[in-house]
């Protein structure tokens, strides 16, 4: 099955932002066992999601995975991103779009942490 992944970032006014999440996708491609690896944002920046999975679509991708690049279970991925994806899932009904968990807590998160905490140190 052809699957594109769409790495999802909030967005922001600063155009770094999308750079950073670009930067990200280019260390993700390579590993990800994936046809294509893009990234798209919540708001401010383009593309937003439902021009990523157009994309995608129109790439002939079959599945995609949205990978939230968000820390937190807020409103954004309870109520929004889940209203966003049903939207879309109901544009491709052929398509299997899925959405992963938050980054959350995740212990490798908490290393990152204390390695900035080391340097400063």
């Amino acid at each position: 099955m052809r699957t594109g992944v769409i790495i999802f970032g909030h967005g922001s006014k600063a155009p770094e932002a999308m750079e950073m999440l670009t930067v990200i996708r280019d260390m993700v491609q390579p590993a990800a066992g994936v046809e294509t690896v893009t990234v798209a944002a919540m708001q401010f920046n383009r593309p937003d999601l439902a021009e990523a999975i157009q994309d995608l679509v129109a790439k002939g991708m079959e599945k995609i995975i949205v990978v939230p690049f968000f820390l937190y279970f807020g409103v954004h991925m309870q109520e929004d991103i889940p209203a966003l994806l049903a939207e879309e899932r109901r544009k491709y009904p052929g398509v299997e779009i899925v959405l992963t968990d938050n980054l959350g807590p995740d212990p490798r998160l908490a290393e990152i942490v204390l390695e900035r905490i080391r340097s400063a140190c």
